[in-house]
């Protein structure tokens, strides 16, 4: 079964999910382990992919990247380098434009792929909306329109429940509507905190004790809302 790493957010220059990180390295129990990042939400940024190769680099992974939006890649490339990597880390930013060009170029099938084999598959922000069916996403904002608003978008559905990173910052309480209209769970992960699916098993782990997970479901109309210990595990 696969391993899945949700990071609901932080900044890595300042270090805010360095335990996090570490965790993620330390799960694949490869020595030197292979990690592909992935930037696409981003747009394949320059800066955060020297940043994640400097990053990782210093934790003893051999780090590399699929810029899917700057470069061209045959199917059978694109495969292997995911197929044949021990972790997959991807990025912030952007999930809708994310999820359209995994779509174009079947990189859902190739993630769910890795998963089976037994990847460490992981992720912040966006990189953490794409592991479940479905995430409360800003990317309107990446529009440029002043009138944006949140939306929902579609991930892989590794993870059968809806989710929202960053749950601790402005004006993320709407997700809570959304879950009203649904009947899936729904996993809120402040900034410097971690769902972690290990072999069938969820629970959260955190970089900063004081941020908190929860789990969200709709009873009969009613938004029932518990807090996830650290480390205990539970059902979705």
């Amino acid at each position: 079964m696969g391993k899945i790493v949700a990071i609901g957010g932080g900044e890595l220059r300042q270090n805010e999910t360095n335990s996090i990180d570490n965790f993620i390295v330390s799960l694949c129990k490869e020595k030197n382990p292979r990690l592909l990042f992935i930037p696409t939400a981003s747009n394949d940024a320059c800066g955060y992919i020297d940043l994640i190769k400097n990053y990782f680099g210093d934790k003893g992974c051999q780090v590399s990247s699929l810029n899917l939006m700057a470069e061209k890649y045959n199917d059978q490339e694109i495969e292997s380098l995911i197929v044949n990597s021990n972790i997959i880390y991807v990025g912030g930013g952007d999930t809708l434009t994310m999820m359209k060009k995994w779509q174009e170029l079947n990189i859902n099938n190739y993630l769910k792929k890795a998963y089976l084999r037994g990847t460490v598959l992981s992720g912040i922000s966006a990189g953490s909306i794409c592991w479940f069916i479905y995430g409360y996403s800003d990317s309107e904002a990446f529009t440029g329109k002043e009138d944006w608003s949140y939306s929902c978008v579609k991930g892989l559905g590794l993870i059968k429940a809806s989710h929202s990173p960053h749950y601790d910052e402005q004006d993320r309480g709407g997700y809570d509507d959304m879950i009203l209209g649904d009947n899936l769970s729904g996993i809120a992960l402040e900034n410097q905190t971690a769902l972690v699916e290990e072999d069938g098993k969820y629970y959260i782990i955190k970089d900063n004790p004081n941020k908190k997970a929860f789990i969200l479901k709709n009873e009969d109309g009613n938004l029932i809302k518990k807090e996830l210990k650290e480390k205990e595990v539970f059902e979705l």
